[in-house]
């Protein structure tokens, strides 16, 4: 531990940390008190309803008001920065206070009518289109991250938006709400002038709706085309829960049978179910090892407290007056059967979860998994689920160095995790990273092996796919340059040349003489355009590269009149012989134009009698030199074209040239070009 983890404040101060914590139990009280109210409310509404004979009927004990924030609640306590969570658990709260608001509406206009009635029936006018279209619409959107698949869907965000404020306030000043709850009672706050308008959209109000679910569940089909395999099979439940809901939604819609409205309000509660069921079996937002010990040790607490609870009553109804000892007596047995009760429980929900704790069998499963894996990432993805599982962990990450350096975790690692390094055939790929895992070293040993062999070929498809991106836009860049060329060069070369053509022609009767001097120009613009042409064939790559190789095609130039030109490859610093075979050939060409356009400079500047390039292949790098004998550089050099076309062919693929004057008089071209491409 450093110094500064020492810093800030003292066992009385609250610290920035201490704040966040006790801001976190506050939210968390009030989450899990509103999931509670929300149970006391449906069952007091149920209550309410049952008083009632007919509104029971379509009352009921709310599934949604019991699930909703039930799941809400519990999604919030572990991932409390997702809004589907949040979603979830607020459609819940208040769907419970309309449904006690609508019963308690109808038990007082029944049994208690006075001047509080018409507001307490006020929220229940309207107060369902908040949840309605959430859950409908609103989530489907944002499931499972929070994210709208893209921009595109903003709209159908912004009209459930539109719908739920627009048609609340419509009803919340309707002048007769009676078409709303079923008794007659005003509304405080209704504006006469409105008429019956509200009546009539809400009975037009389920088409929009239900086309706005219709285009949240498309988009989970788009997210789930677009989705990783591990969020796909996430999705998938959800996904089947909203398309049976909205189905039967639209074969029911405008049927008001009591028995269609509880199994649409059965089929609504099933979408946090089908949620749970991804958390479950898929680890949706990362709480599968909670979810693991919460129920082997919850049921296991249960288990012991009823058994030792029977045990006592068992002993002081056959053995009276032994209280202390058949206390004892049932302890004793309780803490007996602990250990293997609860060793059988761990193997069942183990199998629950697709957990495997043999490390040899783990190592299996881990195999199994991998294959099933669409790609390495994937496959890695699933591969550190399983080995946080089987290590019984609180957080497993594997980080896969490079560039860019990925990082793959599962739960949450801390600042206190342990490091294993992941070695694939001798070689460092990658580190493990694991916090709060059960002692024991072989099954790390056993499962490490895999996740090296995963480790280094997500860095290999990963460093393919950003190769295949860069030789893609290199591909784009050249086209874009060739057009330029074709479009700025030859092209009104050409035209130019038919113009010329075309004015021969017509003075070919009237005065031949004159053609004779426009078709020597038309020749010399030919040949300029042929030039322009081979010039332009030769920036692509000079086929002379491709016949006599990098030291045969400087050899090959520099057979021109002008000093003599000896080329050598002198023996690479290890020993071996000189050798240029397989260098790249973006390397290859770069070399080439640098020492072409250095001989070119020394022929035309340097009055030279001799140079010397040199090809030297060192480890990771192509050293190129051009060194004459002339007259040197000048006093106040000024960077000319030449010099400049030489440095950025250099930088180009991440080198450097330079210029400077020879030890023993003349000028020396210098260039280091890296063997491997920058990322």
């Amino acid at each position: 531990m450093t110094p500064a983890d020492h810093d800030g404040p003292g066992p009385g101060a609250e610290g920035p940390g201490r704040t966040r914590v006790s801001r976190r139990r506050l939210v968390l009280a009030v989450v899990w008190t509103a999931a509670g109210a929300s149970l006391a409310a449906v069952v007091t509404a149920a209550v309410l309803a049952a008083q009632l004979g007919g509104l029971a009927e379509t009352q009921g004990l709310d599934p949604i008001g019991l699930m909703f924030p039930l799941a809400g609640a519990f999604l919030i306590s572990r991932r409390p920065r997702l809004p589907v969570p949040w979603l979830m658990w607020a459609t819940g709260v208040v769907w419970s206070a309309y449904s006690l608001l609508f019963a308690l509406t109808g038990w007082m206009y029944f049994h208690a009518p006075g001047p509080l009635l018409p507001y307490v029936a006020w929220p229940a006018i309207w107060l369902w289109l908040l949840p309605v279209p959430t859950f409908t619409g609103i989530m489907p959107l944002l499931f499972p991250d929070g994210r709208l698949p893209s921009r595109r869907w903003r709209p159908v965000l912004y009209g459930n938006l539109v719908l739920m404020a627009g048609h609340s306030l419509l009803l919340g000043l309707s002048p007769d709400p009676s078409f709303e709850l079923g008794v007659p009672v005003g509304n405080p706050f209704g504006v006469a002038a409105l008429g019956r308008v509200p009546e009539v959209v809400e009975s037009w109000i389920g088409i929009p709706m239900i086309l706005l679910c219709l285009l949240g569940v498309v988009s989970l089909g788009f997210r789930y085309r677009a989705a990783t395999p591990e969020v796909r099979r996430q999705i998938t439940w959800y996904f089947h829960a909203m398309v049976i809901f909205v189905v039967y939604w639209i074969a029911s819609a405008g049927n008001q049978d009591t028995f269609i409205i509880a199994v649409r309000v059965f089929l609504a509660a099933g979408i946090p179910i089908a949620i749970i069921a991804a958390v479950l079996r898929h680890q949706l937002y990362g709480i599968r090892l909670i979810l693991n010990r919460t129920l082997v040790y919850g049921t296991l607490a249960v288990g012991a407290g009823l058994t030792y609870s029977a045990l006592i009553w068992t002993s002081n109804s056959l053995v009276d007056g032994y209280g202390a000892a058949a206390g004892l007596a049932s302890a004793m047995v309780t803490g007996a059967a602990f250990h293997p009760v609860r060793l059988r429980l761990q193997r069942s929900v183990d199998r629950l979860f697709n957990v495997e704790r043999d490390p040899y069998r783990a190592a299996d499963l881990l195999s199994r998994t991998v294959q099933r894996a669409g790609d390495p990432a994937g496959a890695l993805a699933e591969a550190i689920s399983v080995v946080r599982t089987s290590l019984v962990a609180r957080g497993v990450g594997v980080e896969v160095p490079g560039e860019p350096a990925l990082s793959f975790v599962d739960g949450e690692l801390g600042a206190r995790s342990r490091s294993v390094e992941l070695t694939w055939h001798g070689e460092p790929v990658g580190r493990l990273r694991i916090a709060g895992a059960r002692p024991g070293r072989e099954p790390l040993d056993v499962m490490a092996k895999h996740l090296a062999e995963l480790a280094h070929a997500v860095r290999l498809s990963t460093d393919l796919r950003d190769s295949h991106e860069r030789i893609s836009a290199t591909r784009d860049e050249e086209r874009r340059r060739l057009g330029r060329e074709l479009h700025d060069g030859l092209g009104p070369t050409l035209t130019s040349v038919t113009m010329t053509l075309d004015e021969a022609r017509r003075r070919l009767e009237r005065d031949p003489e004159s053609v004779e001097e426009l078709l020597v120009r038309v020749r010399e613009e030919m040949t300029s355009t042929l030039m322009s042409v081979r010039e332009l064939v030769d920036g692509l790559r000079p086929p002379v590269l491709d016949e006599l190789g990098l030291a045969g095609a400087l050899r090959a130039f520099g057979q021109a009149p002008g000093p003599r030109v000896e080329v050598t490859v002198p023996a690479a610093a290890d020993g071996s012989e000189g050798v240029l075979d397989g260098l790249p050939a973006a390397v290859e060409t770069a070399a080439y134009r640098i020492a072409q356009e250095a001989l070119t400079n020394v022929r035309r500047h340097a009055q030279a009698t001799s140079v010397l390039v040199t090809l030297r292949r060192e480890a990771g790098e192509l050293r190129v030199s051009v060194a004459d004998d002339g007259t040197g550089l000048p006093d106040e050099p000024s960077p000319g074209v030449g010099l400049t076309s030489m440095r950025e062919r250099a930088a180009e693929i991440g080198g450097a040239c330079a210029i400077g004057p020879r030890p023993g008089g003349g000028t020396e071209v210098t260039a280091v070009l890296p063997l491997t491409p920058p990322a």
